[in-house]
């Protein structure tokens, strides 16, 4: 089997009858940092077999299809075409893949969901058009609430940042001439 393309060992591998996509991946050193995990191509007698989809693989453990590598099948992984970075407060921040059709409010979930500490207010970072920009405002920066991430879709170099809460400490600390100076916690109610 050939394997091309954005893989750290591209090449031609001899491959066990049973092979499927994901153990023939790993045996051409997996996917490069610049390959796409959503779009892996399968070429069967000089045309597109099937197209692979890793993140339900990666994100839910749900394999993809089991599809057995055929001899002189081509296997090839293009570069990433849509990359956008979330961070804060979700559970795994980093760089994701997006492919179109996906939404904002899809890629949070991609990341893991918002942490509890996490705020519904979502900011939004997109670089312009190139015919849309000026010398000093190449970013459009924009606030929206989480239900509303639904309708936006992705766009490649998106910035997405969910912002923590800030933690309301309701206490009061009693000092002077008291019995039991301290910290107490402060409840609805409390009066003076």
């Amino acid at each position: 089997v050939n394997f091309v393309g954005q893989l750290y060992y591209p090449g031609v591998y001899p491959i066990h009858p049973f092979s499927t996509i994901i153990t023939g991946l790993i045996q051409a050193g997996g996917i490069d940092t610049t390959g796409s995990l959503r779009n892996i191509q399968i070429r069967r007698d000089g045309k597109l077999f099937n197209t692979i989809d890793l993140y339900q693989y990666f994100l839910k453990g749900e394999s993809p299809d089991k599809i057995q590598i055929r001899d002189q099948d081509i296997i090839f992984v293009p570069v990433k075409n849509t990359i956008i970075t979330i961070d804060s407060s979700v559970v795994n921040p980093g760089i994701y893949e997006g492919i179109s059709e996906e939404s904002v409010y899809d890629m949070i979930q991609y990341a893991g969901g918002v942490k509890l500490g996490g705020s519904s207010s979502i900011a939004l970072s997109r670089i312009k058009p190139i015919n849309d920009r000026s010398s000093n405002d190449i970013f459009e920066n924009s606030y929206l609430h989480l239900r509303d991430t639904k309708l936006i879709s992705i766009q490649n170099g998106d910035h997405i940042s969910i912002r923590s809460v800030f933690e309301q400490q309701n206490f009061v600390h009693i000092v002077g001439q008291v019995k039991v100076p301290g910290i107490y916690n402060l409840s609805n109610g409390f009066s003076d």
